[in-house]
């Protein structure tokens, strides 16, 4: 009975990996078709800000590529937590080399019950009240080409669009083997950035237009915030709004994190979902829990073929294709993803083969955090403790 019963689970897991291949196949139609989208040639005048804290890897590169946009009407905002923070200095000295820049530096006003970034944020938004039509994030972390704030805003021509989005590529900054498996567990979350109920912006690299943050009341949302994307989010989806993933628009990360770090730090987000999203943390539960499962009775009945027979391979082989499968994806992905950053192939291909063998072992660090994030009611952000209001 049960080898009929493993036989048949075997049979919807592969039938599972096989349909994400399907799904795969229609992503990448809707990624080409983006890149390949034509012009509305709407550039208003735009806030590009930033919100800095600490001296991030590769910070005065990212200052400088945010400074260097090739969009004609256009200031940046640089914001820290005061003017001790290491960033400001940082940030200083890039503006000071390139004056003609229209670049500002400030430091964030100070907001108790939301996070740092938030706070930061909210002060920009404060500082250029009715001053921009257009407001576009940049995390501090992140470099973008010099062409991405002109794709980002161009799709906010349509008022139905609350946001424009692109999103996080991290490549390891020194072959650590843990970047390589926060770098698999981040591009995971690309699959969902085309699905219209799971998508949302990120909020290390979106544009919203300065009437819509009105019109949501964003700085009432964000005044108790502790994830600005993900409160945003909500906002949006529960005025109408849809949001639109632009693939071109991916921004590049450089990580040295150890597995300590990767732990805390996967955790983290996953909580941040939790709180603000939880539709999609049930989803990523069941599914996590159901592969790992397959794949845990895949090794059982292999181990079971040596005393009842070869035929148990059959089952064990079923349970077990999904995580090939997944390899696969993940090699698939990281192509399409080299095509959208051209400015980034070098580090494609000198990551994206380590990225595919480390993708073996998301399903497991994915689910160890979705668990550990069900009893997490407080998390620990660049040195700041925060409290989840979790439903």
């Amino acid at each position: 009975m049960s080898y009929y019963f493993l036989s048949f689970l075997g049979i919807i897991a592969t039938l599972a990996s096989l349909y994400t291949i399907s799904l795969g196949r229609d992503y990448e139609k809707r990624a080409l078709t983006t890149f390949s989208r034509s012009k509305a040639g709407f550039s208003p005048r735009t806030c590009l800000v930033m919100a800095c804290k600490g001296n991030e890897p590769e910070l005065a590169k990212n200052i400088t590529a945010m400074i260097h946009q090739d969009y004609e009407d256009y200031y940046s905002m640089i914001v820290t937590d005061d003017a001790n923070d290491p960033a400001y200095e940082i940030a200083k000295s890039i503006i000071n080399k390139y004056p003609a820049s229209n670049a500002t530096l400030i430091t964030a006003d100070i907001h108790m019950h939301a996070s740092g970034k938030v706070s930061a944020l909210l002060t920009a938004l404060k500082k250029t009240r009715n001053k921009t039509e257009v407001y576009a994030f940049l995390d501090s972390d992140a470099f973008a080409p010099s062409n991405w704030l002109t794709e980002l805003v161009d799709p906010l021509h349509n008022p139905a669009i609350g946001a424009t989005t692109g999103f996080r590529w991290y490549f390891p900054l020194h072959n650590g083997f843990w970047a390589h498996v926060q770098a698999a567990w981040n591009a995971s979350g690309t699959s969902l950035l085309f699905n219209d109920k799971f998508n949302f912006p990120w909020g290390g690299a979106m544009a919203v237009r300065a009437d819509t943050l009105e019109k949501i009341g964003i700085e009432k949302v964000w005044t108790k915030a502790i994830s600005d994307d993900l409160s945003l989010n909500s906002a949006l989806r529960k005025n109408g709004y849809k949001i639109l993933f632009l693939p071109q628009c991916m921004v590049a990360s450089f990580s040295t994190i150890t597995l300590t770090d990767f732990i805390r730090w996967a955790t983290n987000q996953t909580a941040l979902v939790r709180a603000y999203n939880p539709l999609l943390w049930d989803y990523a539960l069941a599914a996590y829990t159901f592969f790992n499962l397959a794949f845990a009775l895949g090794i059982a009945c292999a181990l079971t073929s040596m005393f009842l027979g070869p035929n148990w391979l059959i089952p064990a082989f079923l349970l077990m294709i999904p995580a090939p499968i997944g390899v696969l994806r993940s090699k698939a992905r990281s192509a399409l993803f080299k095509r959208a950053m051209p400015s980034m192939h070098t580090e494609f291909d000198r990551s994206s083969h380590k990225d595919c063998i480390a993708s073996l072992i998301v399903p497991w660090i994915m689910s160890y955090c979705i668990l550990r994030s069900s009893r997490t009611d407080e998390i620990e952000w660049r040195g700041r403790k925060y409290k989840l209001a979790t439903s």
